[in-house]
């Protein structure tokens, strides 16, 4: 009785090792960093876009801050707010670019007039 609760605990390990390591995505180095939107959001003010490596995020409009996390999954950033938002960035010239879907709805790129585009202005994160 003993042995099978120990196996059995044993094989939940395993799954729950391998459920914490398939969940993480690709990583993130190569995007951490802050970024500035490239021209002001709606006319009004830049957008400050912090990425962090170890996957928590903040997005700074207008003194108003959203803290948010981001994973990497096929070459794209997902950003998921506590509200429950998911944007997708897609980044281009090795992570010092990104584009910002801000439509709520996955597309293969970013729709124009839907894009909030940042450019990076320091490494790290």
């Amino acid at each position: 009785m003993k042995k099978d609760i120990l196996k059995l605990g044993a094989v939940l390990g395993l799954i729950m090792v391998g459920l914490v390591l398939g969940g993480c995505g690709e990583s993130r180095s190569e995007f951490a960093g802050t970024y500035k939107s490239m021209e002001p959001f709606g006319g009004k003010d830049y957008i400050d876009l912090d990425l962090q490596e170890n996957g928590k995020g903040t997005w700074v409009l207008a003194g108003k801050t959203v803290e948010f996390t981001w994973v990497v999954n096929a070459g794209k950033i997902f950003i998921y707010t506590k509200p429950g938002a998911i944007l997708v960035v897609t980044p281009s010239e090795g992570g010092k670019m990104l584009s910002v879907d801000t439509t709520g709805d996955w597309h293969p790129g970013c729709p124009p007039g839907s894009c909030v585009n940042f450019r990076r202005v320091k490494d790290g994160g």
